[in-house]
């Protein structure tokens, strides 16, 4: 294997940083590689907003369902998909002068946004990660739709769908397990999966936890944060609708 893959295949999050900083150029270094990432028609449909402010990393540690290690990062990354700098762009061009149909971004543009914005934070993740700068993702950055629109300014035609908080670090967690392959890749078609199948995916959680699917059920689906993440992305597609 090659660094890169044993990269990807070492990767763990971190949630404990230490004190040293992310130079400048190591910030500016992970910004630029994000930006090579893949993008739908070279559009760019997301932006990113570099978060370094205690204060502001100090808010997010709190309406990020309440993760006092957010605060601690040295850098937090604020991925953005975002329609809205294409919609101005069509409005000062009179676009519906020859195009009379158009009504601002659709559902398509909001699902390329967010492909554009996540290719672009895991390049990020990537580009960190191989300076030896722990990352980590934080999904609940969907939530609080009011609360972050207001925190960072956000127009209309955009949303936050990743927040990744990095710093240095002393001490790296264990890789843990994933599912087996023969769950996850298949070839050319997606296959029939039977009580069986799903019976041998989740046979060691289940071994070590006979009540493993109420509780994770309870732990995450069921959880006040999913119900307010449920609420917030609803909020977010509507805009588009």
């Amino acid at each position: 294997m090659n660094e890169v893959i044993e990269l990807l295949k070492s990767h763990t999050s971190i949630r404990k940083f230490n004190e040293t900083k992310i130079t400048d150029e190591q910030v500016q270094c992970i910004v630029d590689s994000a930006m090579r990432g893949a993008t739908a028609g070279n559009m760019m449909a997301y932006s990113i907003i570099k978060i370094r402010s205690k204060e502001t990393l100090s808010k997010l540690a709190k309406s990020c369902d309440n993760q006092p290690f957010i605060e601690s990062a040295d850098l937090a990354l604020l991925f953005v998909a975002d329609n809205y700098k294409w919609h101005r762009f069509f409005e000062e061009r009179n676009i519906e002068e020859s195009f009379p149909d158009y009504k601002g971004p659709c559902i398509s543009d909001f699902m390329l946004g967010i492909q554009d914005g996540m290719i672009a934070a895991q390049n990020a993740v990537i580009a960190a990660e191989s300076m030896g700068i722990g990352t980590c993702y934080i999904g609940d950055i969907m939530e609080n739709y009011e609360y972050h629109k207001e925190l960072f300014n956000l127009p209309q035609y955009t949303m936050p769908i990743t927040l990744i908080v990095m710093g240095n670090y002393d001490t790296k967690p264990q890789t843990r397990d994933r599912f087996d392959k023969s769950y996850v890749v298949f070839d050319d078609v997606y296959p029939s999966i039977p009580k069986e199948f799903i019976d041998k995916m989740f046979s060691k959680e289940e071994s070590d936890n006979s009540d493993f699917a109420v509780k994770f059920y309870k732990r995450k689906i069921d959880a006040p944060f999913f119900k307010e993440m449920i609420r917030s992305i609803n909020k977010y597609i509507n805009e588009w609708k």
